[in-house]
């Protein structure tokens, strides 16, 4: 019973089934680490409980069209965050922490690692991309900063009633990109967001057919180990986002 509530609290904290099965996998873990080592003689029936099915749900894409109407109706650095979500891959996080020293025009490349895994990014710059940044206005390290000057995604702390600390994060670049979907009529699944940009970027990646340049491009810590076996993919991700740009700007299909 004690692992059945455990299993129930953990449905009630967190809304991804990702999540929840990585907490139980670690408790299982932890009891038979602690078995094998003679901590403990006998643990509980751990098998009792069972990981929750996940099932795989089709994401949300943009098509070429919705493409041309979010970054027609886009003021001037939402069409360019759009642009380095559709080029390079990047998320809310990546576009707020992008500084100006990240950039390097004369070559056309962005170099960033993505915050969340920590993986160095060196990738190509479409045309498109860097005239949008371009006409970024510039007022501080960072490329991007609300009309308030803060960051587009920052952390909230509050104190709570109990005097615990609370923190919360506020994204201003999914609200904003939120209500331009709905000011260009796109009729996209419910919670669709800037995200998809990025979902879009793999998509389109994804068809050209190399999936250690798809890794680097996403950041991702995927296929690291088979990475090792390849030693420089540099030019295969060059490749595939430069195939991306041809479906972006013509709406040409990438085999």
């Amino acid at each position: 019973m004690d692992l059945q509530n455990y299993k129930s609290k953990l449905q009630s904290a967190y809304g991804s089934v990702h999540r929840l099965n990585l907490n139980i996998s670690v408790m299982k873990a932890m009891f038979h680490w602690a078995r094998r080592n003679d901590v403990l003689e006998t643990i509980p029936n751990i098998d009792a409980i069972s990981k929750c099915k996940i099932v795989h749900q089709e994401m949300y894409t943009f098509n070429s069209e919705q493409i041309k109407k979010l970054l027609s109706a886009a003021n001037v650095k939402m069409k360019a965050m759009i642009w380095l979500g559709l080029n390079s891959g990047f998320g809310c996080t990546g576009c707020a922490r992008l500084k100006w020293k990240d950039l390097d025009f004369e070559n056309g490349r962005v170099q960033l690692a993505r915050n969340k895994t920590g993986v160095p990014r060196n990738l190509p710059l479409w045309p498109e991309t860097i005239q949008a940044l371009k006409e970024l206005p510039r007022s501080g390290q960072l490329a991007f900063y609300t009309l308030q000057g803060h960051p587009w995604v920052t952390t909230v702390v509050k104190t709570n009633v109990d005097g615990e600390r609370e923190y919360t994060s506020v994204n201003r670049v999914t609200s904003t990109f939120s209500r331009l979907i709905k000011k260009v009529g796109i009729h996209a699944l419910k919670g669709t967001g800037f995200y998809a940009l990025r979902r879009t970027a793999a998509t389109l990646a994804a068809r050209s057919g190399n999936p250690f340049a798809v890794q680097r491009l996403l950041g991702h810590v995927n296929l690291e180990m088979a990475t090792r076996y390849v030693q420089d993919v540099s030019k295969q991700t060059d490749r595939v986002i430069q195939n991306s740009r041809k479906y972006v700007i013509r709406g040409e299909n990438v085999a």
